[in-house]
């Protein structure tokens, strides 16, 4: 888990601006350097394997949590809110 921080921490985050009252932001994998691109798919698998379903309006995901944030991947986007 350690080594998800680096992906988590070294990346600028953008608001989702298209879900204002759904506030949460994201990375794109396309736009991370090789070595976190590998983070990312790594993560994606981690989340998937360790996580826990919830639903988001019609459509269920699978979420994990670290430290003040839900994360979740959706192809080459990642998720995260504060809960």
């Amino acid at each position: 888990m350690k080594k998800f921080l680096k992906l988590i921490e070294n990346n600028k985050w953008i608001f989702a601006e298209t879900m204002p009252k759904i506030p949460h932001y994201y990375i794109v994998k396309d736009d991370l350097s090789n070595g976190d691109k590998k983070l990312f798919d790594e993560f994606d698998k981690y989340i998937k394997i360790n996580g826990y379903s919830g639903k988001f309006y019609s459509k269920i995901y699978i979420y994990l949590n670290i430290n003040d944030y839900k994360y979740w991947a959706i192809d080459n986007i990642l998720n995260r809110e504060k809960i």
